[in-house]
């Protein structure tokens, strides 16, 4: 770690004393992370950072203060070298190839070396790749890592399965860092955090890629334990595309794909498949009663309502598939919705153009309209929304839509803002080896619209913002 700051111990009367420097003010935090802020916008508190112009906090809560600055940072955003024991590209998804992993934390995190393992991961992001002949499409593949032993990295508690995310379809960079954002606001158990470094394999220089935790049980990550189940509704792991997977099956009333991510392996025997389905069968049953008090007795119902507005704001059509839809049942048997996962497929993404183009941001249209039961999307959305047929759901919904919708915007956006004045070089660096185009008009006579991942950016939050007022009127609408 090359940062150069100053460590202080900081009190309300500190800060003021600190008001006569210049710039912004550059806040550094225990949890390895980064503000960039006006000196006007925040309070310092019992060593604790808060805004002053509300209740927002950072990360959901108040964030501790490691050391403070004054002034424009020359980030250096972090790099991992991956160098294969062969010395060969990684072009399976199945085999695991070994490796040597070397990090330079940059200006934010601390440095580490490490052995262990990568292969591929994804569905579209590695199925596509250089689709057509072209290296541009789909050109940065998508990596899981296992490190020999446990390994914190870039400040997350340790573990050793990692994943390495492309979000090559989208040219802001931060459509997964979003929604994993709103996850912390609205307080989901677990979501995985947003971290970011430049990869080089073998040599090559391959592109920033955002480095976070893979969604399974571990004790800073799914955190249940024996006896109980993680699942994820997804087709692409379901018995249809996935028929030879002996860990999947269709649901009872809902016709759901379901593939059982634990227990796993020799635990998850023909027995215990039975017993998740059979489970899973009865809330389903539950669900279509409509009954709310009967569904509380096997469900955490803020989950789905707060896993649903996620889903809705980020125009996620992937609900419909549905695909990286996960659920986990505790140690009470109560199911709940989460962690959230896969999002750059929302935002009104066009899919007609899905192959050459990222096309992004075209209109507000809604998942579930202004009537939940008649959503726009009907197939897979029914098991999800069909609460909505329960008055005090409806109005449970709305009461929490009411409480998190105003601070939303510049709650998450505060932390995009940062994570982007972090990763501006590593951004262009990107850009410049792997440019994304919108298709145009012109396309197939070789002209085409280059994205410009600054004003991709600006066009996320503009379209976000516009899409509060747009849900908030819908769902003022909703039947009771």
């Amino acid at each position: 770690m090359k940062r150069a700051c100053i460590a202080l111990l900081l009190a309300t009367a500190a800060l003021s004393a600190s008001a006569q420097e210049t710039g912004p003010m550059n806040v550094f935090t225990d949890k390895g992370l980064f503000y960039q802020l006006p000196l006007d916008t925040v309070t310092v508190a019992d060593e604790r950072l808060f805004f002053r112009d509300g209740p927002r906090r950072f990360d959901h809560a108040a964030t501790a203060i490691d050391s403070i600055t004054f002034g424009d940072v020359d980030f250096q955003n972090a790099v991992l070298y991956i160098d294969t024991e062969d010395g060969r590209p990684v072009t399976s998804r199945e085999e695991w190839k070994q490796a040597q992993f070397r990090m330079d934390g940059g200006t934010l995190f601390p440095d580490f070396q490490a052995e262990g393992r990568i292969r591929g991961r994804g569905n579209s992001t590695w199925s596509w790749y250089n689709y057509g002949g072209d290296p541009l499409i789909y050109g940065r593949r998508p990596y899981k890592i296992k490190f020999d032993q446990k390994q914190r990295v870039l400040q997350m508690n340790s573990d050793r399965t990692w994943v390495l995310l492309a979000n090559w379809r989208d040219g802001s960079f931060m459509m997964n860092a979003f929604a994993n954002e709103v996850g912390r606001y609205l307080g989901f158990t677990f979501t995985p955090h947003n971290r970011f470094c430049e990869v080089w394999l073998n040599g090559e220089y391959v592109g920033l890629y955002q480095l976070c935790e893979q969604i399974e049980v571990s004790g800073h990550r799914v955190d249940i334990g024996e006896g109980d189940v993680l699942i994820c509704l997804d087709a692409d792991d379901g018995p249809n595309l996935s028929p030879h997977a002996t860990n999947n099956f269709w649901s009872m009333t809902y016709n759901l794909p379901v593939a059982v991510k634990y227990p796993k392996d020799e635990a998850l025997t023909e027995a215990v498949k039975k017993e998740v389905r059979d489970d899973l069968g009865y809330l389903e049953y539950r669900i279509n009663s409509h009954d709310l008090k009967s569904v509380r007795q096997q469900l955490d119902v803020r989950s789905l309502i707060d896993f649903l507005i996620v889903q809705e704001l980020t125009c996620n059509v992937e609900l419909d598939a549905p695909r990286s839809m996960y659920m986990y049942r505790t140690a009470d048997r109560v199911w709940h919705f989460g962690p959230l996962w896969d999002f750059d497929a929302g935002f009104d993404f066009d899919w007609g153009d899905m192959y050459r183009g990222h096309k992004y941001f075209g209109s507000q249209k809604l998942l579930y309209g202004t009537n939940p039961l008649k959503p726009n999307y009907s197939s897979g959305t029914r098991f999800f929304l069909a609460m909505f047929a329960s008055k005090d759901f409806t109005k449970a919904y709305k009461e929490r839509w009411a409480e998190v919708k105003d601070a939303l915007v510049d709650t998450v956006f505060t932390r995009l803002d940062n994570y982007r004045a972090q990763l501006k070089k590593a951004i262009r660096r990107n850009d410049e080896r792997w440019p994304i185009y919108h298709q145009s008009n012109n396309w197939w006579w070789g002209q085409a619209e280059r994205i410009d991942p600054d004003e991709e950016y600006r066009s996320l939050r503009q379209w976000v913002e516009k899409r509060i007022p747009v849900m908030d009127a819908a769902i003022r609408k909703y039947p009771e």
